[in-house]
């Protein structure tokens, strides 16, 4: 569903679509113990993960979207990194209280807490977020200004701007290749520090379950550092043009995924549990600088139609489907068995810095300039001018003035499927 998600985000609101998918996977991580505990069959519990998979493909095309808007040019990393933080911060604190309630509490106190937690973020995100800044009632003047020099020039999700994304285009994209590679191979990596690094200790060190979450949370604490860090570095380089935007995100993949394959592949010589802790501490750690890369990336080759590339991208999740699958047919309860699969996924690792660093680009493509993708009737260039108004003094108001200042007013005229209402449209 990242696919199907990215475009719902763009047909109607990213910020209903993706407060939706929390609700909803919360609503059924709370039902998901009943069945667990008073049904014997396990088909209900499948058929509910199976729909939270569902949902929850729609969250991150949907938050792409709602970025791109709100996002100034000068802050882009900082901004996406920042916000992904919390995927990577939240499984270091779930390990921890994971781990904690199930050996102290009860196994499904953890079930009620997150998905309780998860709908009360789901109903404050719909009633606080607004989807383009120019809708916001409340958008200062300086604000406003900011996002007229600096803003995307984003329009809000409707069915013109839906029927006009270039398909054919985007799939013939090598950046937009780049960024699904790059994807894939961070959901390998990421997939298995989430499901299998417990089970690494565990296999490897014979750790009991509160030891193991944490040390697994470790490795996310000093990622979500890095992460946040590495967006402002790079945006500051960005900023005053020590680095191009294609130079920048190069850089901060390659080096992100460049360290991390460096530190998996020498978990092959080690045997001690505190020096493997310590590793793969650097090695996570420092693949938060590629957040700063491909993550970021579809926001610099097409704003408008970034919940589009961003569900391409997250079909980089097979990589995950793959790892596991790995995992489970070569894992044996010994230290060679893992030291096999680090070497498969330093090896993935490496073939996504080569892939990236030869084909990816922070530019925006041609395919998603705005005068492909504006709603009817909405001009996009400050060559066009509106007809003058019939008032005691006549005015001529610009493109961007009309963009900026009055496109709540056009919008107002646009039906639910987005379509330009008769008036407008006889007009």
């Amino acid at each position: 569903m990242q696919l199907p998600g990215g475009y719902l985000a763009t047909r109607f609101s990213p910020r209903r679509v993706c407060g939706l998918s929390i609700m909803i996977s919360s609503v059924l991580m709370i039902v998901l113990p009943f069945p667990i505990r008073y049904i014997d069959n396990p088909i209900p519990v499948f058929v509910i993960r199976f729909l939270q998979g569902l949902v929850e493909g729609w969250s991150v095309p949907a938050m792409n979207g709602v970025i791109s808007a709100w996002a100034p040019k000068s802050e882009k990393s900082r901004m996406v990194t920042f916000v992904y933080a919390g995927a990577y911060l939240s499984p270091a604190l779930a390990m921890v209280i994971t781990g904690v309630t199930a050996c102290w509490i009860s196994w499904n106190t953890s079930f009620f807490l997150y998905g309780g937690l998860g709908f009360i973020w789901s109903i404050i995100w719909i009633c606080a977020i607004y989807d383009t800044p120019d809708l916001h009632p409340s958008l200062h003047k300086s604000e406003a200004d900011l996002f007229g020099k600096e803003g995307a020039k984003v329009f809000k999700g409707s069915y013109g701007v839906a029927r006009k994304i270039p398909w054919g285009k985007i799939l013939r994209s090598l950046p937009v290749w780049a960024i699904m590679f790059g994807s894939f191979c961070r959901n390998w990596i990421f997939s298995m520090m989430i499901t299998q690094i417990p089970q690494y200790f565990k296999d490897a060190f014979r750790k009991d379950i509160a030891t193991i979450g944490f040390t697994s949370a470790l490795p996310e604490v000093f990622m979500t550092i890095v992460t946040i860090s590495g967006g402002i570095l790079v945006d500051k380089l960005i900023k005053h043009q020590v680095l191009s935007t294609t130079h920048g995100r190069k850089l901060a993949q390659c080096m992100g995924f460049g360290i991390e394959a460096v530190c998996l592949l020498a978990l092959r010589f080690v045997d001690m549990s505190e020096i493997a802790l310590v590793t793969l501490c650097v090695g996570v750690g420092f693949s938060g600088l590629a957040i700063s890369g491909y993550q970021v990336n579809p926001l610099d080759l097409a704003p408008q139609y970034v919940s589009i590339l961003t569900g391409l991208s997250r079909l980089g999740s097979l990589g995950a489907i793959l790892s596991t699958f790995v995992a489970g047919k070569l894992r044996r309860e010994n230290l060679e068995s893992w030291q096999l699969l680090f070497t498969i996924a330093a090896s993935i690792h490496m073939a996504g810095v080569v892939f990236y660093g030869i084909f990816a680009s922070g530019e925006t493509q041609t395919w998603a300039t705005t005068d492909e993708t504006r709603p009817l009737l909405a001009p996009t260039t400050s060559s066009e001018v509106i007809e003058e108004v019939e008032q005691p003094t006549q005015t001529k108001f610009s493109a961007s003035m009309f963009n900026y200042k009055n496109k709540r007013y056009l919008e107002q005229d646009y039906d639910e499927d987005g379509m330009p209402s008769w008036f407008l449209n006889t007009i």
